[in-house]
């Protein structure tokens, strides 16, 4: 048989050639009768187009479809020429074309008709004008437009006339369509809209039978398909398809639903239209059910292709297939529909849950709240109040104390759940302050179980990307999608990111904040996926330092720019920002300064061609560069800092230029420099900047770090610089640890790492590397390490990254020191993993905090001893 596609699309070819044919007779009549009609002081005709909307849109027609149109034209202004019917204003003419059109397609005559015209998804629908001009259109879409008539443009297509009238058009409306932040009430309104429409409109045998409107039927695919598309088509361009299959494809291409749900549903598409087909052939009705009668039932069944086998007869085949098809789609429509309001719903039943309902007994519910774990339950619950009741100058709205009565039991039970229930109910009060009356934020949750979970554990276990959020929770867009977005991007995927918002700012302080922006945003999306536990250590620092370097890059762009207007350029100079330390081995964290070098290459004469301030020798240009860098970088604007910037290990350090050239560079560390800055190449790389440059530089790093080996006296000269690390800055006690720089910390193992690498690098080219981890495990492979070495040092490295880590994302700091206090290690070790939520909290805290502290201690004196076995060996 013919594929159900060809069938629509060549139906709907045939409409639209119907509809383009109408529409040019008619305006030639209308001429005849008042003239040409065209645009104001200009020679061209005032355009007007026929947009399809429905299946005509999405060129999915039936056989005995309607055609569904909205008429727009473009100009109200001005008059046509004057005709036999004398002159006509633009509302009237494009009146005649519209009347005349719908005459044409639908008279029935002796040879029957084209096709019916419906125009009830007009604006104003059937109280609506039949013509409307495009400004008068975008204003009432804009103005009053609704949830059902957001659904209904996305298969909005201009089929006849001027169609680059009607793609402006749709363009123009787009951001009505296509919100730009996430909007799940859509979700609710369809809901009720399907619950409209089985309710009213269906018996419950049609809800049966019915293919088009009933249980798993067409309309039920279209719903589910125009939802997912309104909800996400504002931020993927690639899900505005008018055809649903389309549409279903690209979800899928994105992730949104998975390649199972699409085939199910592309499936019972095809077939549920093509028994719409085979009903409407025999019937020559717009008719949607299923025939009553077996012998009607066989006959479709026969139409359809189906052929009895051994089991089943060809009715039964057909009712199996249909039955398989249907539930297919009612179970995803449920899924998409009703599944977070049951989620939540059980979310809620818990003991905590049930304290929502009875708020107004203070007494009781403080007691309540203390039982399941909150240290502060008088101030919890005037916390659950704010939450529960929003705004303090303003009762809450019925449409607010609809959602919280699902929602609010479900919060409520979630943050007893997770590591630090007061600070997690501060902040969502704190939240819902920021939100106000707002409840499309609340919908978006109460329509999301998984982004309410994981909302809880950023408000509880990240204070740090609490604030971020709490400035601006827009990105709780960020939340939802989470789970789609990718969880690792390139250096260059994230400078694409950067540079958009950036090109389209004017002037320099609105450059920089939105530099800013993005750069939180990418934060955002990198701290969701690490509380998610989504993501790895080693790929949460890869990203962090990728993005770092992308910044770097994005923020060079923008000071090259300004200072060539100012000073033009140097012929054939180049720049280039090298990394150090941690930004060098791309093991960054949250709250990292950056360790920067500053290289230039130019001939010694050279100068710059000229700019609306003169010219400039080479140096002093690069110092410019150099010095707005920073400032670009590190000066504080609405947005905050981008980073803090530390250039210490530049040549001479901080008695040193700014700004070094290549020759000046190599000189130095080829007479001056020490072995604590030889020590320090070993991790430089080029970051940003010219391409040539920094590989020259990369290349004569490597050469001086790695040029010799490692006298014992070298030996001797880093483990007496680590030694006055640990006594003048670590302060350690018998109550404070210090992770970084304390004995066994990441200090002991990254001083040791780079020993061996200076030592043993001029003969084992292997061991080159800048990564930690990467140069430990090269250790091992040339047997520098033993096997037990390597797993103590490498092990013991992940274990204090991950805990600094968690330090710094709870509490928005590089918090070196910590206590050796189990009940202070509250959150922290339940975040690494240290036993789960018992039923006795002080308890189970206690606990998880001891068994952290004494692993933390286990480790440290490995390590301390691995450390010592080189450093200090037994002759």
């Amino acid at each position: 048989s013919v594929p159900m596609e060809e069938t629509v699309r060549e139906l709907t070819a045939l409409a639209e050639a119907s509809l383009e044919a109408a529409y040019q007779y008619c305006r030639r009549e209308v001429e005849r009768d008042f003239g040409l009609l065209m645009l104001p002081g200009r020679q061209n005709p005032n355009p007007f187009v026929v947009l399809g909307m429905g299946k005509l849109g999405g060129a999915e027609l039936n056989f005995s479809s309607d055609v569904d149109v909205v008429f727009l034209y473009e100009n109200d202004e001005g008059e046509s020429s004057g005709g036999r019917k004398g002159k006509s204003d633009p509302r009237s003419f494009f009146y005649e074309i519209g009347k005349k059109i719908i005459h044409a397609m639908g008279e029935v005559t002796e040879d029957g008709f084209v096709f019916r015209i419906d125009l009830r998804l007009r604006p104003l629908g059937v109280n609506g004008p039949l013509v409307q001009s495009l400004d008068s259109a975008a204003l009432y879409y804009e103005s009053w437009g609704q949830c059902w008539e957001r659904a209904a443009m996305i298969k909005a297509r201009p089929v006849a006339g001027d169609r680059n009238l009607g793609l402006r058009f749709l363009k123009e409306i787009e951001p009505f369509v296509y919100r730009r932040y996430l909007d799940y009430t859509t979700v609710d309104e369809l809901r009720h809209m399907k619950m409209r429409i089985e309710n009213e409109l269906l018996s419950s045998q049609g809800k049966e039978r019915n293919i088009k409107l009933g249980y798993g039927g067409i309309r039920e695919i279209e719903f589910f398909t125009q939802a997912l598309q309104l909800v996400n088509g504002g931020y993927e361009p690639a899900l505005r398809q008018p055809n649903t299959l389309r549409a279903l494809s690209e979800l899928a291409r994105y992730d949104f639903i998975s390649i199972k749900e699409r085939d199910q549903l592309t499936e019972a598409y095809r077939f549920l239209r093509q028994v719409e087909h085979k009903v409407q052939i025999v019937q020559e009705a717009q008719s949607h059910s299923i025939p009553e009668g077996e012998e009607e039932e066989k006959a479709l069944a026969r139409r359809l292709g189906y052929l009895p086998d051994k089991k089943h007869s060809e009715r039964e085949r057909f009712w199996l297939a249909q039955g398989t098809h249907s539930a297919n789609v009612r179970n995803l429509f449920n899924r998409l529909f009703y599944g977070a309001q049951k989620e939540m719903t059980h979310d809620g039943a818990s003991l905590a849950g049930t304290i929502w309902h009875d708020l107004d007994q203070q007494d009781v519910i403080i007691g309540e709240l203390r039982k399941v774990g909150f240290a502060d339950a008088r101030k919890a619950y005037e916390n659950l109040l704010a939450v529960r009741d929003g705004e303090s100058f303003a009762p809450p709205s019925p449409k607010r104390l609809k959602v919280m009565r699902t929602l609010g039991p479900a919060l409520i039970s979630e943050i007893a759940k997770s590591g630090a229930p007061d600070q997690a109910l501060l902040n969502l009060s704190r939240f819902s302050h920021r939100i106000g009356g707002r409840t499309g934020f609340l919908t978006l949750l109460a329509e999301n179980p998984p982004t309410m979970r994981l909302l809880i554990a950023l408000f509880s276990d990240s204070q740090f990307l609490t604030d971020l959020f709490l400035t601006r929770p827009e990105l709780i867009d960020s939340l939802i999608r989470v789970d789609l977005t990718r969880i690792g991007k390139t250096k260059e995927e994230m400078l694409e990111a950067l540079r958009e918002p950036v090109e389209g700012q004017n002037d320099l302080e609105a450059k920089l904040n939105a530099l800013r922006r993005s750069k939180t945003e990418e934060f955002i999306r990198i701290g969701l996926h690490d509380l998610g536990g989504t993501i790895e250590i080693e790929q949460i620092l890869e990203q962090l330092s990728d993005l770092a370097d992308a910044v770097v890059e994005c923020t060079l762009e923008l000071t090259l720019e300004e200072l060539r207007g100012k000073f033009g350029t140097v012929s054939k100079g180049r720049f280039a920002v090298l990394g150090m330390g941690k930004m060098g081995g791309r093991e960054l964290d949250y709250n990292s300064d950056l360790d920067v070098v500053f290289i230039y290459d130019a001939h010694e004469d050279a100068q710059s061609d000229g700019g609306s301030q003169g010219k400039l020798p080479a140096h002093d240009f690069y110092v410019r560069v150099g010095q707005k860098l920073l400032t670009y970088l590190s000066a504080p604007t609405e947005e905050g800092v981008a980073y803090k910037i530390d250039m210490q290990l530049r040549p001479s350090g901080k008695s040193g230029p700014l700004v070094c050239s290549l020759e000046g560079f190599r000189e130095y560390h080829r007479i001056s420099s020490q072995l604590w800055e030889r020590q320090a190449l070993i991790k430089a790389r080029y970051v940003a900047g010219d391409d040539s440059l920094g590989k020259e530089v990369e290349k004569a790093t490597a050469a001086f770090a790695y040029g010799s080996g490692l006298s014992r006296e070298g030996v001797g000269e880093i483990h007496h610089l680590r030694m006055r690390m640990e006594k003048e800055l670590a302060n350690e006690s018998e109550s404070h640890f210090n992770l970084k720089k304390g004995r066994g910390g990441i200090v002991d193992i990254e001083f040791l790492t780079q020993m061996l690498q200076l030592a043993h690098g001029v003969r084992h080219p292997s061991l080159r590397r800048r990564e930690t981890l990467k140069a430990l495990t090269a250790l091992h492979d040339e047997r520098i390490l033993t096997t037990n070495e390597h797993a103590i040092l490498a092990d013991g490295y992940l274990f204090l990254r991950r805990l600094d880590h968690r330090l710094r994302l709870e509490r928005d700091q590089s918090i070196d020191a910590f206590e050796r206090n189990p009940g202070r290690l509250d959150g922290i070790a339940r975040a690494l993993g240290y036993d789960g939520t018992h039923k006795h909290r002080a308890k189970s805290t206690a606990h998880a905090g001891r068994k952290l502290l004494a692993d933390y201690e286990s480790r440290r004196e490995k390590i301390r001893a691995c450390y010592e076995r080189y450093f200090l060996p037994k002759d």
